[in-house]
This record gives C-alpha cells, sequence and structure tokens, in this order.
C-alpha cells in the first residue's frame, strides 16, 4: 500500500471512530414515545432481570462499559447515564429496539413490554 492508501485509510478509520464518539441521537418521532408501564420495583425488578441477561455483559453491571465481554468489543460499550439522563423514555426504547453495530435490534429479542421495563431499569442507573 502506497503512501495515498495509507493517508486513505487512516481519514476513513478516523471518520468511523469520529461516528461512533459522536452522540446516538434517535429520530424526533421516537422522543413522543410514552412508556407505557409505570416504574413500579415489580417493572424495575424484571428490567434488572433483562439487563443482566442481555446487556450487562457488555455495558457491565452499572452501564459503565465494563462487561466480560467488553474486550472483544470494536466500540465503547459504557452507556452515557448522562445524555440518557436528558433523553426521553421513547428515545432510550428505541435505541434498545434498534441497536447500533454490535449492540443487537432487541425488537428481535425481546417483546416492547420487556423493552419498556428494560428502560424503567435503565433510569435506576443514572441515579447510581
Amino acid at each position: 500500500m502506497g503512501r495515498a492508501g495509507i493517508v486513505v485509510t487512516g481519514i476513513l478509520l478516523l471518520l468511523a471512530v469520529a461516528a461512533f464518539a459522536t452522540h446516538w441521537k434517535a429520530p424526533q418521532e421516537a422522543r413522543t414515545l410514552q412508556n407505557p408501564i409505570k416504574a413500579t420495583q415489580a417493572s424495575i425488578a424484571k428490567g434488572k432481570e433483562l439487563y443482566m441477561t442481555y446487556c450487562a455483559k457488555c455495558h457491565g453491571l452499572k452501564g459503565l462499559g465494563d462487561g466480560p465481554s467488553v474486550g472483544s468489543l470494536r466500540v465503547q460499550a459504557g452507556l452515557n447515564l448522562t445524555i440518557l439522563g436528558s433523553e426521553s423514555d421513547g428515545e432510550i426504547f428505541w435505541k434498545i429496539s434498534v441497536g447500533r453495530a454490535e449492540m443487537p435490534p432487541f425488537e428481535l429479542i425481546l417483546t416492547p413490554e420487556e423493552r419498556w421495563h428494560l428502560v424503567n431499569f435503565i433510569r435506576t442507573l443514572k441515579a447510581r
């Protein structure tokens, strides 16, 4: 590979890293989705059970991106709890549903109700 090829490869790599370093925004219509599941202790417990099964291996127990599978990931897996705290339940639900990079689209794995329970549990992480 010549010098020009190395430069182009480097630029493409930087663009790819920058794309994942920027804030992951849900579409505007996701903002208005209303959570039909009240954040009761039972819902939060169900969300925690689902989180431990499906999410903690990458996102870690507290959403810090320090789960046991994180070493095999190409992108950072920490939940940006500051940003999530400013997002609506619908935006978080959308992100869980569609996934990104190595995070699968959980709309293919979990029911809408289960994904809303996850939203309720994730809300408790920002308070810790």
